[in-house]
């Protein structure tokens, strides 16, 4: 126990003797652009350890930066200042300084006005305004093509296609996945690309396509495990832990989601909290465990609150809601979804204005309130209409049914009452007059009903028509998929063939050097005789034909299949030269990739005629042709 307190002490002493090594570093420094820049340095080195020191430093390189008269220094000091808020989730705050950094970039800066056009579109994204973050992706993406920085490019297409694919915009999201997704495979830029791929399989999710929608999260969990990023590792986890809850795998869910929970209360992600603390609520309430489950979704509810997310403040609502609609516990529940409702609304989020108008129906039927349960039910169809999913409409006749019976039934009954006052000295008349009255209300009601139920029938033959229009619309999703795959197959494909190509030109052009140098009369040296064996080895090295063989079959799985089952005696060599004639490349192409001379390349071309048992009319390129689309 000494021990322990003994290094805690040295450990204290040690950050105590930094802390104040800075200060006196801090103290001795002009208040120039330097001392700025340094400022700005040591603030960002700060955001995932001491935060606070930002909060300290980056006022202070304001200040300078102001007395200086340093655009630059500004510029920087208040996007650093932003940003820190961001970390602490002061969204209001963050957008304060971010504008004023951004106001004050050169409109000649191309790169660092899309950067911060970025930066305000995933502010507005994650405060709810989808319109202002639409905008500010839109115009990040415009600087950004100017600049011709393909990574940014690539970011911006990323950022674009996770706002499409949270405002159920599927097929644009799908679009802006792919055109990010080579790009930072080619760049091999494994964050960026587990991010594409971690969108990807949420977007397949929420098609409900589980399976593909695990592969691409597993793909993108084993990326993050690589480089260490505990927040990427920590989302991956959450991510696979929700596909096992969605499938009712609770078990293997509840793991993964505690798992999460470690990992979020390590890196203090309060977001990540939040949202554990639902899922597990949710599983707690399906495990029928009811105090655990009320406690982990007011764990929820209370963290989305304080840090300002409407959007998911709205879906810990609806949790609480059902929860207790399930408990029969129905002002409670209508309560909650009064307040979901209302976040749903400030946020922007459909799905869950869906929901929360589906809770307030069936929360008010239950209350017996039928004019509000009908009102709702309404607003309900029409939030998910505009989502593109029907539901069953024999419920609007039902909910309008009872509305219409209630206010008939109300109507009557006033009736009767002033009759009764007006008319008693005149009993038998009125008598007569309101059995007409009721029958006449009757036969209204009996029309009302029949026309609900022919409108019911109609309805339900345009809901048949709905359904197949959204399985029309899947199936060319579907294909769409397929299509962007096999283009993204066919780009690495080249990829690999051209890294090759231009590996043996440089090699050949180094060889053909060396040999100029001895025609020169140049005297041999070790390193001389080295190049040139490194040249021999690496132009006879075949260590690229099995992961070209992999994606050439990728992009034309039948092709060598076929030539191997009608013409077992060819050769590897045999293989390759119909390969690249089948990728349509020149004599001199194959010569450089294969490291033999041009006419060889065309004397082995005739020789391959003869194995393939064409004759001298017969083209060789077409019948490869033909094979591969087999």
């Amino acid at each position: 126990m000494k021990k322990i307190t003994l290094l805690i002490l040295l450990v204290s002493f040690q950050m105590y003797s930094q802390v104040d090594s800075l200060n006196l570093k801090l103290q001795s420094m002009k208040n120039d652009s330097t001392k700025v820049l340094f400022l700005n340095d040591l603030s960002r080195k700060n955001f995932g350890k001491n935060i606070g020191l930002a909060f300290k430093y980056l006022p202070e390189a304001i200040t300078i930066s102001k007395q200086l008269n340093y655009n630059n220094g500004l510029v920087n000091s208040y996007k650093n200042l932003g940003t820190a808020y961001f970390y602490t989730g002061k969204y209001d705050s963050t957008k304060v300084y971010w504008s004023k950094s951004l106001q004050l970039i050169p409109s000649t800066n191309l790169k660092k006005k899309g950067d911060a056009h970025n930066n305000m579109g995933i502010l507005y994204q994650r405060l709810g305004n989808i319109d202002s973050s639409l905008v500010n992706y839109t115009k990040s993406l415009e600087y950004r093509i100017q600049t011709n920085d393909s990574i940014s490019i690539a970011k911006s297409y990323n950022n674009l296609a996770s706002f499409y694919r949270q405002n159920g915009a599927y097929q644009k999201a799908l679009d802006f996945y792919f055109k990010a997704l080579p790009i930072y495979r080619a760049n091999k830029l494994k964050k960026e690309t587990s991010d594409a791929l971690n969108g990807i399989g949420l977007l397949y999710k929420n098609l409900k396509k589980y399976d593909k929608a695990l592969s691409y999260l597993e793909e993108a969990y084993a990326i993050r495990k690589e480089i260490k990023n505990p927040r990427s590792i920590a989302s991956s986890i959450n991510n696979i832990a929700t596909i096992h809850y969605e499938t009712d795998n609770y078990a293997k869910a509840k793991t993964y989601y505690l798992d999460y929970l470690e990992f979020s209360l390590k890196i203090r992600d309060k977001r990540g909290l939040a949202g554990v603390y639902s899922n597990l609520g949710n599983i707690s309430a399906t495990e029928k465990k009811v105090e655990e489950a009320i406690e982990y979704y007011t764990k929820a509810n209370d963290l989305f609150v304080r840090i300002g997310d409407k959007e998911n403040t709205a879906m810990t609502f609806i949790n609480l809601g059902g929860f207790h609609y399930k408990q029969e516990n129905y002002k409670k529940a209508n309560a909650y979804y009064i307040q979901a409702k209302e976040a749903a609304e400030k946020s922007g989020s459909l799905p869950y204005l869906v929901d929360a108008h589906r809770g307030l129906t069936d929360t008010y039927f239950q209350l017996k309130n039928y004019e509000l349960a009908h009102i709702n039910f309404s607003e309900y169809i029409k939030a998910k209409d505009s989502l593109f999913t029907k539901d069953v409409s024999e419920k609007v006749a039902f909910y309008q049914e009872q509305y219409e019976a209630e206010k008939k039934a109300k109507e009557i009954q006033i009736l009767k009452t002033e009759t009764v006052q007006k008319d008693k000295d005149i009993a038998v008349s009125k008598l007569y007059r309101n059995w007409a009255i009721m029958f006449s209300i009757l036969l209204i009601i009996t029309l009302l009903l029949l026309f609900n139920r022919y409108k019911i029938k109609r309805k339900g033959f345009k809901l048949k028509e709905d359904l197949l229009e959204k399985e029309k619309t899947a199936a060319n999703l579907e294909v769409a998929l397929q299509k962007k795959e096999l283009e993204l197959k066919a780009v690495e494909l080249s990829s690999v063939t051209m890294n090759s190509f231009q590996k043996n030109e440089l090699l050949l052009n180094l060889g053909n050097k060396l040999n100029a140098l001895k025609d020169a009369g140049v005297p041999k040296s070790n390193v001389i005789n080295e190049l040139e064996d490194l040249v021999k080895h690496g132009l006879n090295l075949d260590d690229n034909w099995s992961t070209f063989q992999k994606h050439f079959n990728s992009v034309h799985p039948n092709f060598f299949k076929v030539l191997n089952t009608r013409f077992p005696n060819l050769t590897n060599n045999d293989l390759k030269s119909c390969a690249y004639i089948r990728m349509n490349l020149s004599s001199k192409e194959v010569s450089i990739l294969t490291n033999i001379e041009p006419k060889s390349v065309k004397m082995h071309r005739y020789r391959l005629k003869k194995k393939l048992e064409l004759t001298k009319e017969d083209d060789l390129k077409n019948f490869l042709f033909n094979i591969s689309s087999i």
